[in-house]
């Protein structure tokens, strides 16, 4: 959230806010250089835990400086506060690559490392896969900077936040032509609302990329919409912005086809108001001079968008693999009543497992979403009675969000159900773009309201609300122990373990490893073998050195060995951010310490260890388990 500020201009701001923002500029240099200072070493379960309080002190005071100066300042004060708050916010969102993280980033994003360093190859390239957008940002970035693939993927994700940060203030800015308006918007913005942990990430995922892209498209709607970029040289209906719009959209498609539908449903919703809104002008008031037309129509870039995204998108496996995955689910729970919210179940069990209430969870990761969540629908409300009169350009825009919720809504209804429960949490994420626009708005009309009543005490409050809200937002901005998740780093002793396995492994061998196995590792090293080899030992089949010797996921090899890997990654992930839900600590010590005959340690790198596991002896199908 983000402070009222007042209407009227005073010629200068106080001494004492340029003396407050340069110790705030220069305690968020020093906290820079404090997190630089302390590298990681090896596997940090806590981003936060692992940085230098040091680092935090200056951020958050940074922050704290940006918000007084904000609304104690005037001019270039008040734009000095909201640039240092934005600097803070960078600075916080950028701390994996300032700690030197040698990958920030798990599961999925192993996945994507594998495909953009494939896309180097000639034999792997833009069309093999059906979201290469981000990839192609993170290998331009890489190419252009002369850093790893690894270090361009984290940079892909740090430039198109950047990108929300500044487009969803300027968007607003098209709509009210009010710098209150941008300076609220430029705070919601800080919040990072679509980032969720549950479905959108903080590390490289596609979807969480082109959610973050989507500001930037919505600022270029909105300028065509408001006719705010008038061009003499073009005709009535169109303008600059109207131009680089299909560019925009083409990008989404490219980025993420999820996103762009969504976007297709948000713009097809915004051309049904507006010929709507003409049609009723032209029959209740047919002397109007602009028939309605203040706003342009969407038609040509529906059209595009439509079209862009149909061919693109049936070209891939994974469009009807989805659609089909989406029937059977909503066919399943008409048919039953059950599997709704799946997903959500899962984590509210796991929770409830090791003790943390859903309470608890959801005002952790959800608190922040839910108060804007009720100040846009209390907004929306309030116009649609009358009870607040929304100038012409902000009101018509919450209008076009507000109805955008009836066909946007049953869209993401249906995926809350069944085994794509998780995607409705990426739409949520998407939807809170649009919320966070409508709740600036609506805070900007709250401040207008109040104008000049703040005194500099209550001015004071609102300065510290303001920064626990930041606060709040952004701790769980980063996977952590707070909110029961480890932190998706994947460090370098990690990378060179498993690339020393893939490499040495006898013929026909397989890897194993704990919960996630080796699988995506494979990926991210392009390391080839079959799916079959690589296992997974499940926290009942780790439990004992009889289960471990004995365990078998697949019959397909031959050999009478595997190699399981274990990792301090694997240790602090179970025994720490998982609270020993699934794994005791005392099963990571009976591999590392045992003196069983069977189990030979073979490598170790510090923080990765493998194990040889004969099987000489044993039935080469899977066995079944016993408990020490």
């Amino acid at each position: 959230m983000s402070p009222p500020l007042s209407r009227r201009s005073e010629p200068t701001s106080p001494r004492w806010t340029r003396a407050l923002l340069l110790v705030g500029f220069l305690g968020l240099a020093v906290a820079v250089l404090a997190a630089r200072s302390k590298p990681a070493t090896g596997y940090e379960v806590s981003i936060y835990a692992a940085t230098p309080p040091a680092f935090w002190v200056g951020v958050v005071g940074a922050a704290a400086v940006g918000a007084v100066a904000t609304l104690f300042g005037r001019n270039l004060v008040r734009a000095a506060g909201v640039g240092l708050a934005g600097l803070a916010t960078v600075a916080f969102l950028s701390l994996p690559l300032v700690r030197g993280y040698y990958y920030y980033g798990s599961g999925d994003a192993l996945t994507h490392l594998g495909w953009a360093k494939r896309m180097l190859n000639p034999e792997f390239g833009f069309f093999d896969i059906i979201y290469p957008g981000g990839h192609s940002l993170a290998l331009f970035l890489s190419q252009s900077m002369g850093v790893p693939v690894r270090w361009g993927m984290m940079y892909a994700m740090l430039t198109v936040s950047v990108l929300a940060l500044l487009f969803v203030p300027l968007a607003v800015w098209v709509v009210t032509r009010d710098s209150r308006a941008v300076v609220i918007a430029a705070f919601t913005a800080m919040l990072m609302l679509p980032i969720n942990n549950i479905s959108t990430h903080s590390h490289f995922h596609s979807y969480t990329l082109t959610t973050l892209y989507f500001p930037f498209v919505l600022y270029l709607l909105f300028k065509h919409l408001t006719r705010s970029a008038e061009d003499t040289a073009l005709p009535s209906w169109a303008s600059a912005a109207s131009l680089v719009l299909p560019v925009a959209l083409m990008a989404n498609v490219f980025y993420h086809p999820q996103v762009a539908v969504n976007v297709l449903i948000f713009m097809g919703t915004v051309l049904a108001v507006g010929l709507a809104w003409r049609r009723r002008v032209r029959v209740s008031h047919p002397t109007a001079t602009d028939g309605g037309q203040r706003h342009r129509l969407l038609v040509g870039q529906v059209v595009f968008l439509a079209v862009l995204l149909a061919v693109w998108a049936t070209q891939y496996q994974q469009t009807f693999t989805l659609l089909n995955n989406v029937y059977l689910s909503a066919q399943a729970f008409l048919t039953t009543g059950t599997g709704a919210g799946q997903v959500a179940a899962q984590r509210g069990g796991s929770a409830q497992s090791i003790g943390v209430s859903i309470v608890e969870l959801f005002v952790k990761l959800f608190a922040v979403n839910a108060i804007y969540v009720v100040i846009a629908t209390a907004f929306m409300a309030a116009l649609v009675f009358g009870m607040v009169r929304g100038r012409s350009d902000s009101g018509v825009a919450v209008a076009y969000i507000g109805f955008s919720a009836f066909t946007l809504g049953p869209f993401f209804a249906v995926q809350f159900i069944g085994d794509v429960s998780g995607y409705f949490f990426r739409h949520f994420g998407f939807a809170m773009v649009l919320v966070g626009i409508v709740g600036a708005i609506a805070l900007y009309h709250l401040s207008d309201a109040i104008g000049d009543a703040l005194d500099g005490r209550e001015r004071a409050v609102v300065s510290v609300l303001t920064v626990a809200v930041l606060c709040l937002s952004l701790a769980a901005f980063f996977p952590s122990p707070y909110m029961y998740n480890p932190s998706p780093q994947s460090p370098e002793q990690q990378f060179v373990g498993y690339d020393t396995v893939f490499e040495h492994r006898a013929e026909g061998a397989a890897v194993a490893g704990i919960r996630g196995g080796p699988g995506r590792f494979s990926d991210a090293l392009n390391a080839e073998f079959d799916n079959r080899l690589k296992w997974t030992l499940s926290g009942s089949e780790f439990n004992s050195t009889q289960n471990v010797t004995r365990f078998r996921e697949y019959s397909y090899s031959e050999q009478p060995f595997y190699y399981l890997t274990v990792s301090e990654k694997d240790r602090a992930r179970e025994l720490v951010a998982y609270d020993s839900l699934r794994y005791e600590e005392s099963d990571f010590e009976r591999i590392a310490n045992g003196t069983h005959p069977r189990i030979s340690h073979v490598q170790t790198n510090g923080e990765f260890d493998t194990y040889y596991v004969d099987q000489r002896g044993y039935p080469l199908d899977p066995p079944e388990q016993t408990d020490d």
